[in-house]
C-alpha cells in the first residue's frame, strides 16, 4: 500500500513538474514572438524619423549654447550634454540610438567594425557623387551624419575654421581628439540605431 502511494505520488509530481514546465516553454515562445513583432512594426520610414529627431535635438541644443556662450561653450556641454540627449531619444522611443565615427571626439563614440565599413564606403559614394542612403540590415539601421558650417567650428581645421579658444578647450576635454580636420560636406560619422 505505501509502495503504490509512493508511485502515485512520484507520479504526480512528475505530471506537475512537466505541466510547470509546458507553461515556461510556451510563455517564452509568446515573449520572443511578441518582441518579434514589435521589431517588425517599427518601419524603416519611422526609424528615419528618430534619427531626424535625434539630429535636431543635438543641433537646437549646441546652437543655444553657441548663442548662449559662444563656440568655446559648446565644447564643454556637448563633453557633458551630448550623450545624455542621445539617450534622451533612446528612451522616448525604446531603442538603442547612437552617433559613431571613425574619427571620434569622445572615446565612447567609436564606431566598431560593421560601422566602420559602412563609413568608408559612405565616404566613396560621396566621392563618387552618389546620393547617400541610409542602410537598414536585420538589427540595425544606419544614417550618414554629414558637416556643414556649423560643425566646421569645432570639427573643421584649426586657425581656419576653428578659433584658437576652441582649439584650447577641445584639447583640454579631449586629450586623444581625431575629429578635427574636416570640410563642408564630409562623412563625419554614423547616427546608429539598434532594432533588435
Amino acid at each position: 500500500m505505501k509502495k503504490n502511494f509512493l508511485i502515485a505520488t512520484i507520479a504526480l509530481f512528475a505530471i506537475q513538474c512537466s505541466k510547470s514546465d509546458v507553461k515556461t516553454e510556451v510563455s517564452t515562445d509568446k515573449i520572443a514572438v511578441e518582441n518579434l513583432e514589435k521589431s517588425e512594426e517599427i518601419s524603416t520610414d519611422s526609424l528615419k524619423i528618430f534619427a531626424g529627431e535625434t539630429k535636431k535635438l543635438l543641433v537646437k541644443n549646441i546652437t543655444a549654447q553657441i548663442a548662449k556662450g559662444g563656440v568655446e561653450s559648446s565644447e564643454e556641454f556637448c563633453n557633458i550634454e551630448a550623450m545624455p540627449l542621445t539617450k534622451s531619444m533612446s528612451d522616448k522611443h525604446g531603442l538603442f540610438i547612437s552617433r559613431v565615427s571613425d574619427k571620434m571626439r569622445n572615446p565612447k563614440n567609436i564606431a566598431n567594425a560593421e560601422e566602420l565599413k559602412l563609413i568608408k564606403n559612405y565616404k566613396k559614394q560621396l566621392l563618387a557623387g552618389e546620393i547617400l542612403k541610409p542602410i537598414r540590415t536585420e538589427t540595425h539601421y544606419y544614417e550618414p551624419l554629414l558637416t556643414n558650417a556649423m560643425c566646421l567650428q569645432c570639427h573643421g581645421e584649426p586657425g581656419k575654421n576653428i578659433q584658437p579658444k576652441v582649439v584650447a578647450e577641445i584639447a583640454q576635454l579631449y586629450p586623444k581628439d581625431l575629429a578635427t580636420g574636416y570640410k563642408d560636406n564630409e562623412v563625419r560619422g554614423l547616427i546608429s540605431i539598434k532594432t533588435k
